[in-house]
């Protein structure tokens, strides 16, 4: 039992074939639990989407937000956060970049799993539909490159000075300028790849949602309330957000945002 558990805590098998494991288990689920569409069920992507759009309405509010004018007090929150993140990003980056392995590799697993089962059953009746589900893999491919540039990205011996140092000598003491903007690029570009992946993943669950919002199952309700949800992720608008997620972490983790600010400035 002690050796299993060895086994099972062992960050490379939980990223390599625990996480996939999980994620082709509910992809299996999700996508096999609704029977094929009906005849008259919608064929097309544009189809389908427009059915959803005639269940549902969008509701949308305006609100107000309220700024302070005390530049001090806003200039001083700024630099304990920044010092804060900055300290923090340097001690748990490799947890961070862990769990987003797992996460990717978790979801590439869902995706390819929801559309075999899918595939199986009938479930897509047109080309359309197979693009529209497999698009964010080409994501996830992107997010595994990017996960690797932070993982070059990563100061040599940065972790080990936090344990030395607290967070304001940290800054100050240990890093010079160069090194603390290039530890807020990275961490800009592990944020935004993470954002990334998120919403690719929301894309195709939109996608997978509607697809099975055709058919007729016990998980009815629940694919209606997740297509509504994840919507935003399938509008032309999701898909130039991912673009410039995946552009924009590329730019921060491969070092040409902190070579144009160095020398810029």
């Amino acid at each position: 039992m002690d050796a299993f558990m060895t086994w099972v805590n062992n960050p490379l098998i939980q990223s390599a074939v625990i996480s996939p494991l999980i994620g082709a288990i509910l992809g299996m689920l999700f996508a096999g639990l609704n029977q094929s569409p009906p005849a008259a069920a919608p064929a097309t992507v544009q189809q389908a989407m427009i059915v959803f759009k005639q269940t549902i309405v969008v509701k949308q509010s305006r609100g107000t937000v309220s700024s302070s004018n005390d530049g001090l007090a806003w200039f001083g929150a700024v630099f304990i956060v920044m010092a804060v993140v900055i300290w923090g990003y340097s001690r748990y980056v490799h947890d961070v970049l862990h769990y987003w392995d797992s996460v990717v590799l978790s979801c590439t697993a869902f995706i390819l799993a929801a559309g075999l089962a899918s595939a199986m059953r009938g479930q897509f009746s047109s080309v359309e539909w197979v693009w529209y589900i497999f698009m964010p893999l080409i994501a996830m491919g992107a997010s595994l490159y990017l996960m690797q540039l932070a993982q070059a990205g990563i100061i040599s011996g940065a972790r080990e000075a936090t344990f030395f140092y607290g967070i304001i000598d940290y800054y100050w003491r240990v890093l010079n300028d160069s090194q603390r903007i290039w530890i807020l690029c990275q961490l800009s570009g592990v944020a935004m790849g993470i954002g990334a992946t998120f919403v690719a993943t929301m894309r195709s669950l939109h996608y997978l949602a509607l697809m099975n919002q055709r058919a007729t199952g016990a998980l009815s309700s629940l694919w209606f309330s997740l297509a509504r949800f994840t919507r935003f992720s399938a509008q032309s608008r999701g898909l130039v957000l991912l673009i410039i997620l995946l552009g924009a972490a590329y730019f921060m983790l491969a070092g040409q945002v902190h070579d144009l600010w160095m020398h810029r400035s």
